[in-house]
């Protein structure tokens, strides 16, 4: 995709699929990992933390880069980095990369975000024909991410909309709630101004994605649900990575 079709389907629709990105041995080991971190959450890998407390429905596992280097290389994927620099005038950080897991029948994600009402950290806008998100989310399906599965929804073009949502945040409620078509080995990009959740989980398969944050350069961590890197991933991580997660704070 050149950045002329890039720009026109990211802007209309608020998102872009890229397919077959991750080659399937990446996708395997990914979840072979967060498959004996599930199994075994009393011997998480330093540095990675349940974000939300695990329960039978979900786990929300924090800080994934440190569970392992499959997951530092997802993060660095360049025809992604040409986009995220395409759309950030090359002025973004890796702010927080997560692990999401729904494990049981009508779990889903709520829906949120979208242009109205005004988010204080979230803006997305144009100008003299350049595309600028401050905020932008890469997810990666690993495992299960059909629509039957409750597999991850958009409203397209809501992060241009001048009006609020006139429906809560479940999705039986939101017909305007699409499912977005995306296998494992795809990562789908989009701006977080645009509403997106996931579909009901109708089966009782696991769904699994992982979810990267990239956000302008001077934001810093989240630090809800502990999501901040740690001085020690700082000081370890490889040079790429170090570069990637970088802080602007001047």
């Amino acid at each position: 995709m050149n950045l002329k079709e890039f720009d026109y389907e990211f802007d209309l629709n608020g998102f872009v699929v890229l397919k077959k990105i991750v080659p399937k041995s990446k996708i395997l080991k990914a979840n072979n990992i967060l498959s004996k971190i599930e199994k075994d959450q009393l011997k998480l890998p330093q540095g990675v933390y349940f974000g939300k407390s695990k329960n039978n429905d979900e786990a929300y596992i924090s800080n994934i880069l440190s569970a392992g280097r499959v997951f530092e290389e997802l993060a660095t994927i360049p025809n992604i980095l040409k986009y995220l620099s395409h759309i950030t005038s090359n002025f973004f950080r890796l702010n927080h990369a997560v692990a999401m897991i729904k494990f049981k029948k009508n779990s889903f994600t709520p829906l949120h975000m979208g242009n109205v009402p005004l988010h204080p950290k979230i803006f997305y806008f144009v100008k003299n024909g350049k595309i600028f998100s401050n905020v932008t989310k890469v997810v990666f399906p690993l495992l299960n991410n059909s629509i039957s599965d409750g597999g991850f929804s958009v409203i397209k073009g809501s992060h241009k909309s001048n009006f609020k949502r006139p429906y809560d945040d479940n999705p039986k409620n939101n017909h305007l709630l699409e499912h977005v078509d995306a296998k494992p080995g795809d990562a789908i990009l989009f701006t977080e101004s645009l509403a997106h959740g996931s579909g009901i989980n109708k089966t009782d398969r696991t769904r699994r994605i992982l979810s990267y944050c990239y956000s302008v350069k001077y934001m810093p961590d989240w630090k809800k649900f502990g999501l901040n890197f740690s001085k020690e991933y700082i000081n370890t991580c490889p040079k790429k990575i170090k570069k990637l997660i970088s802080l602007k704070s001047d």
